[in-house]
């Protein structure tokens, strides 16, 4: 009798470590919600400040490259900005060992539709995480925030804007001895 049980046990503990290695392997991708925003840069500084507006209806998309080779592993299109110039994307997967970044890919207002680049010509990323390695407790992601500039600069807000930022490096500057 006791070696019938001890038989039956062995069974259930092998049916049981094997239904939670299937379940294991059968587990959903982890989701990430990333969320972001878009601004139309209003006077061509290349840099959101407080005349910067949110761009309603533009596009955005996420993609995740191999570390190494550069290859896109993962792309997610589609992305939109509200009213707010905020966006949500749902993304799938853990991407642990790629390199994601989000991108503007069209304005929603014709008269803001540069996408701006830096002096090496690079243009503007929101570099993201997507991993559950990573000290994260929740699934939600933040990325920088984006930005179109316009063709011409508004004059009457830039100028405001440069005069304070020339008052401001002027503070910065040391005392003569």
């Amino acid at each position: 009798m006791a070696t019938l049980l001890s038989r039956v046990a062995i069974i259930l503990v092998g049916a049981l470590c094997f239904l939670s290695v299937a379940n294991f392997a059968n587990s959903e991708q982890p989701q990430f919600i990333v969320k972001g925003k878009v601004f139309c840069e209003v006077c061509r500084v290349n840099f959101i400040n407080k005349y910067s507006e949110p761009m309603p209806k533009a596009e955005v998309k996420l993609e995740c490259k191999d570390e190494v080779t550069r290859k896109v592993t993962y792309r997610l299109t589609g992305g939109e900005t509200n009213d707010n110039g905020e966006y949500t994307l749902m993304a799938e997967g853990d991407h642990g060992e790629e390199y994601c970044e989000v991108t503007l890919v069209k304005s929603g207002n014709h008269e803001c539709a540069e996408i701006p680049t830096d002096a090496s010509g690079e243009k503007p990323v929101a570099e993201i995480t997507l991993t559950t390695n990573n000290g994260f407790h929740d699934n939600i992601r933040l990325a920088n925030p984006l930005s179109f500039t316009r063709k011409k600069a508004l004059h009457h807000k830039c100028a405001k804007l440069l005069k304070e930022l020339a008052e401001d490096k002027e503070d910065d500057e040391p005392l003569p001895n």
